[in-house]
């Protein structure tokens, strides 16, 4: 089941993706083995907004990751290929995947992924009822909010600004954001 929105200017898609209940539990076992040795980019509001893991300690990733090319391609017609080590040639030092953890009462400020991407997404690993929509935003348009549901993958071009509203529920919400790339990439990236 997919939902595609036009928004906007541009296009989001909504996909439940299938078979998550045989990955997400892995995933979520290996995030909480490793989250002690996380880098963390930047500290907004008191928490650490993104925590960066190894792929090889996070293994379970590729699998929503890969559905997401995949789907990108199939729904949205975006060719994309796929990064576990940063863009070769940026001076970005953080692999373009990452968990967002957040607690009641936190929430992410608007933003966008608009630095060298093709497509964005998230997918939701651990949430409940009222644990923070997704939301987009843009002058002189209403915003657009996306529930989050376990297995749930949010995919979206990289120049729409977007947040994440307050976890109004009683546990932690728990994503794996990303950012997959033109293919073939530019040779100014190479």
């Amino acid at each position: 089941m997919h939902k595609l929105f036009s928004w906007g200017g541009g296009k989001i898609l909504e996909v439940e993706m299938p078979n998550w209940e045989d990955w997400v539990p892995n995933l979520l076992v290996q995030f909480h083995q490793n989250v002690d040795h996380a880098q963390k980019s930047h500290k907004i509001g008191g928490r650490w907004e993104n925590l960066y893991l190894d792929v090889e300690d996070v293994g379970s990733a590729r699998i929503p990751i890969r559905f997401a090319r995949d789907c990108g391609k199939e729904k949205l017609g975006i060719s994309s290929v796929i990064l576990f080590d940063p863009l070769p040639g940026s001076k970005e030092k953080y692999p373009p995947f990452w968990f967002n953890f957040a607690e009641p009462g936190e929430s992410t400020g608007l933003h966008d992924h608009a630095d060298h991407a093709i497509l964005s997404g998230v997918v939701y690993l651990s949430c409940e009822e009222k644990s923070g929509n997704l939301h987009f935003h843009m002058d002189g348009e209403v915003d657009l909010d996306i529930m989050p549901s376990v297995g749930k993958l949010v995919l979206f071009e990289p120049w729409m600004r977007h947040g994440v509203r307050e976890n109004r529920s009683n546990t932690n919400r728990l994503s794996l954001a990303f950012n997959l790339f033109p293919f073939p990439l530019p040779a100014d990236n190479l």
